[in-house]
């Protein structure tokens, strides 16, 4: 029997297909039953026959029902399913555990977010209205855009990054992307295809790694020492697509390449006919010197792919990177992603530029750059508590920092004393290809996450939690 509450806000002809649906799904309502005329159940139910009707053409459309000429609406017949077998007690109670555990710790000493005190919210708002409007005007609202971004934002970019990293190209050069992945998953469709190997840092980015070997590509390691890559070093192998390096923030010892083995990895890759791909993450954050310029920036001939994101300045969520390309493979890029659109959104492209062109995002690096300069200098300062006993590596560049402890310690104790503290740390096991040539007393801290005033109490925590090893 169906019954309907006129009295409802929920549309009569839903009431009268939700009462159908489960009278089907529940058996009440078999196979081959055919349903009541729609006139007669609308004079029944002293309704509209339009009414019945919908929520009819509802069922129908869903496959509940068919009509049959001649007879009418009749119910069809509905698979059956395999149910899987019911959850145990100890099963909940396994998935209760995994849940307790998964408590986030008070403090995440991670690099990979910041304090969301530190997005430009305000100026995002403000940009957002005015970029709505003008795309409102232009009518590009509901258009596709080009494989290469937004021409605003690829223009304020080649400015910005002259001006700040000595980047030297022009607007159709820059590829904006969703980040420093999706750059390296372009790059792997147009480095030459008969070389089939790209060389990395090690340690290096393990998230890099994984884009490589995703594509087919074979990844070899060449080790980084105080003064990062060694480039007298790298082998003669015409196989060697490309070589992936952080030269101005080595990621994560923190070491800058020097200027001279700078040109030696130029004339590496002009000898080896390679390219060397350039992660600049986040060398814009630099707070006791001035920022070091790109190796890009002394390229003479166009070996350097440069790799820049957004995720470091503004938020990892935005989604929003950049690349520049030399002019070989841009050609080989344009005739490979020919039918391809940006998958960047539209309006945050146009509130980014925005934000370039009046002068805003350098006012806002150089306010991350005071805060983070801050958090440091106050880490620095409460390690004191160790005694020096623990040596920390940072050149004051970047969102994170390295702990190294005498040698007999090993990395895993740490981090299961500092999170019974509540403090998670971070193993440097992830940025090795060759674990076993991981140092195992070194420990990855990050600081962008943490407010400043917490920093005393974080480490008065891992103080707690490591005096005993010390």
């Amino acid at each position: 029997m169906i019954y309907i509450d006129k009295a409802t806000n929920q549309p009569l002809y839903e009431q009268i297909y939700s009462t159908i649906k489960q009278d089907i799904l529940s058996g009440t309502m078999p196979k081959d039953q055919v349903l009541m005329g729609s006139r007669k159940l609308a004079q029944m139910l002293e309704v509209s026959r339009n009414t019945v009707d919908n929520a009819y053409g509802q069922l129908a459309a869903e496959g509940y029902i068919q009509a049959v000429k001649g007879v009418g609406f009749v119910v069809l017949e509905l698979p059956k399913l395999e149910l899987s077998e019911p959850v145990t007690a100890d099963a909940e109670i396994g998935h209760a555990q995994v849940e307790d555990e998964a408590i986030p710790p008070l403090y995440d000493l991670t690099n990979q977010s910041t304090t969301n005190d530190l997005f430009p919210k305000n100026l995002w708002k403000k940009y957002t209205l005015e970029c709505l409007e003008l795309l409102d005007r232009e009518e590009k609202l509901t258009s596709f855009q080009d494989k290469q971004g937004e021409m605003v934002l690829r223009q304020q970019l080649k400015t910005y990054l002259k001006q700040i990293r000595g980047v030297n190209c022009e607007e159709d050069q820059i590829i904006i992307t969703c980040g420093i992945q999706q750059s390296l998953e372009y790059l792997c469709k147009v480095l030459p295809s008969e070389k089939n190997t790209v060389l990395v840092e090690e340690p290096g980015y393990s998230k890099a790694v994984q884009v490589f070997r995703h594509n087919g590509y074979s990844v070899a390691t060449s080790p980084v020492d105080e003064q990062g890559l060694n480039s007298s070093k790298l082998p003669k192998d015409s196989k060697i697509s490309g070589v992936y390096t952080t030269p101005s923030h080595q990621f994560p010892t923190g070491v800058t390449m020097p200027i001279g083995r700078r040109y030696e990895l130029l004339d590496w890759a002009r000898k080896n006919d390679s390219y060397i791909i350039e992660d600049d993450f986040d060398s814009e954050q630099r707070y006791f010197s001035k920022p070091i310029p790109s190796l890009q920036s002394i390229d003479r001939e166009e070996r350097v792919i440069y790799l820049g994101t957004f995720s470091k300045s503004l938020s990892p969520s935005l989604r929003m990177g950049y690349m520049v390309l030399p002019r070989k493979l841009l050609n080989t890029y344009l005739e490979k992603f020919q039918q391809y659109n940006s998958t960047v959104p539209l309006l945050n492209q146009y509130v980014v530029a925005k934000l370039i062109e009046t002068g805003n995002y350098e006012r806002h690096i150089r306010r991350l750059n005071n805060t983070f300069r801050k958090r440091l200098e106050l880490f620095l300062k409460e390690f004191s508590v160790f005694d020096g006993k623990i040596r920390i590596s940072s050149n004051g560049t970047g969102q994170y920092f390295l702990v190294e402890f005498p040698e007999h310690i090993d990395q895993a104790d740490l981090i299961e004393r500092a999170l019974k503290e509540g403090v998670r740390v971070y193993s440097t096991m992830q940025f090795w290809q060759d674990k076993a040539e991981c140092p195992p007393n070194k420990l990855f801290l990050g600081f962008s996450k943490i407010a400043l005033a917490d920093i005393p109490d974080c480490v008065d925590r891992l103080h707690r939690a490591w005096k005993k090893f010390l």
